[in-house]
């Protein structure tokens, strides 16, 4: 899929149906905009809702959505989402007036004045908007205790929380209707969709390792920044180097770079397009792709190693073994998240043996530590493994997900 259309960017009248408005802090690289955005997208288009994206962060947001002509607007229009620019200057009591429903993204603190209008609106008599903190997503089993759980702020609104998650209890992950029919066709011929792939993105198997073909090792990675020296990255790729098959890994663009740099022992930083062998292994730095071709990615490759939640919840979807870089966190939070997930994702996936040795890369990963070892054990596992990830992906669809969760939350509220 091509990025979002840029064509016009004046704002119609919205339809006489529900308004909702979501606030999103740009945190970390897209990944709070990319789940907010796909979200945003995925209320209008299977919903009928209309919907307001309010986002701090306007450049990041624009070059996410390939938008670098409307660089001087401060509002546009994204496949029927009302994109705006949060900041100080903004009228919320006027931008709320019309919304039934707000939803704070990942606690990221909506401003007094536009809880004063909410207030406001509600203390005139009329019916206030619905007001929901949108947490992140854990597997840890508390939870399902504080899902849909309500809090009443300073100004007595009551504010509920909704989470994410793995189970009936929670609110289910994003997924649009259409998108396992979309993985099952790219999977159908993999390795026709793979060349297709590699071919729109200019990638040439003559410049690869040798003997690679569209039927060898193909992974993704993306993943945070580590401080130098990074032994997992550089283990890693030392083993598929050595390992006698070819092997392709497809870096997006992005502050990761140096460290692939590093672990390839290069002194210059790579630009995309630029091809890097080392014995069996090519890496290759490709675009950061729009969401759709990004999900084509995940769908072809045996392994995907990805990073925060957005592209963590893709890569399930895309039914293929994951290696999960968590963001860290203070005191090694982060770890008793990640090893929450793990006991959840190891009860489907593969036997015993490729199981156990998935999540101890995924430890090991994480830890920064020597990965060599490990994915010689991990590599011959991956066919089994690839049947466990999509018995994963089966029974997460039996959830109802995110986006017709919070509909049917708004549905019910007294």
């Amino acid at each position: 899929m091509s990025k979002p259309s840029t064509s016009g960017v004046t704002l119609p009248a919205w339809p006489d149906h529900d308004e909702w408005t979501i606030f999103c802090a740009a945190v970390d690289n897209y990944g709070d905009i990319g789940v907010c955005w796909r979200l945003a997208r995925q209320l209008v288009h299977e919903h009928g809702l209309s919907v307001n994206l309010f986002v701090d962060d306007w450049e990041k947001t624009l070059s996410f959505l390939g938008r670098l002509d409307a660089g001087l607007l401060s509002q546009t229009q994204e496949q029927g989402v009302r994109l705006c620019h949060w900041h100080d200057a903004v009228d919320w009591q006027a931008e709320l007036s019309g919304s039934s429903l707000v939803i704070e993204a990942f606690g990221c603190a909506l401003p007094d004045t536009a809880i004063t209008g909410m207030a406001t609106k509600t203390g005139t008599g009329n019916a206030g908007p619905c007001w929901l903190n949108l947490e992140y997503l854990s597997a840890e089993p508390w939870v399902e205790s504080y899902h849909r759980q309500s809090s009443l702020t300073s100004t007595a609104l009551s504010k509920t929380f909704f989470f994410p998650g793995f189970t009936a209890a929670t609110g289910g992950l994003l997924r649009e209707c259409n998108l396992l029919a979309q993985h099952q066709h790219w999977q159908t011929d993999q390795r026709q969709t793979r060349a297709e792939l590699l071919q729109a993105l200019g990638i040439n198997a003559q410049d690869l390792a040798e003997g690679w073909h569209s039927a060898n090792l193909l992974v993704s990675l993306f993943a945070y920044t580590r401080p130098a020296g990074s032994r997992a990255l550089s283990s890693w790729f030392a083993a598929m180097a050595e390992g006698g098959e070819p092997a392709l890994c497809l870096v997006p663009a992005g502050d990761l770079l140096a460290d692939v740099a590093g672990a390839l022992g290069r002194t210059l930083i790579p630009s995309v397009g630029d091809v890097m062998t080392m014995g069996s292994l090519s890496v290759v730095v490709i675009p950061f792709l729009p969401m759709d071709d990004y999900d084509r990615l995940l769908s072809v490759c045996d392994l995907n190693l990805v990073r925060g939640e957005d592209s963590f919840v893709r890569a399930q979807w895309a039914a293929k073994p994951l290696v999960w870089h968590i963001y860290p966190q203070q005191d090694d939070a982060h770890r008793v998240k990640l090893d929450a997930f793990l006991a959840r994702y190891g009860d489907t996936n593969g036997g015993a043996d490729s199981r156990e040795v998935l999540l101890e890369f995924n430890r090991f990963w994480n830890l920064d530590a020597d990965c060599g070892k490990l994915w010689h054990d991990l590599r011959p596992q991956l066919p089994d493994l690839i049947h466990g990830a999509r018995n994963w992906q089966q029974k997460l669809a039996e959830l109802p997900d995110l986006a017709s969760s919070l509909m049917q939350f708004y549905r019910n509220r007294p």
